[in-house]
């Protein structure tokens, strides 16, 4: 990768909207982390599960932060490689998993606070 690029058309429009993206998959994963650190920690109490189970969310959270943050890395890297070559790859499988693993938390989440 090219330390700079020359500014022509949108180039750095579409750069510096790339590495927004990138930031918002970082927020959106250590706000996961920091929840799952939360539960971990704090979560064990009268009423609302045995300390296995949180772990085991907690871990799950703290496991989709991790991988929302290779995910979100691995995209910004690929779209900066792909913008400089003057070429955009259209995410295909990245927002099925994202959407799928969101919902397997959702899922889990109301598992437990049902029982």
């Amino acid at each position: 990768m090219k330390g700079t690029v020359e500014n022509k058309g949108s180039t750095a429009r579409d750069h510096l909207a790339n590495e927004r993206t990138f930031l918002a998959w970082v927020r959106t994963a250590l706000g996961l982390v920091g929840f799952g650190v939360v539960i971990g920690r704090l979560g064990v109490g009268e009423g609302l599960a045995h300390p296995g189970e949180l772990n085991k969310t907690a871990f799950a959270l703290v496991g989709a932060g991790a991988g929302l943050l290779v995910y979100g890395l691995v995209r910004y890297l690929s779209v900066t490689r792909a913008l400089e070559e003057g070429r955009f790859p259209i995410a295909r499988r990245g927002p099925w998993a994202v959407g799928t693993g969101t919902l397997a938390l959702v899922a889990l989440a109301v598992y437990l606070l049902l029982r």
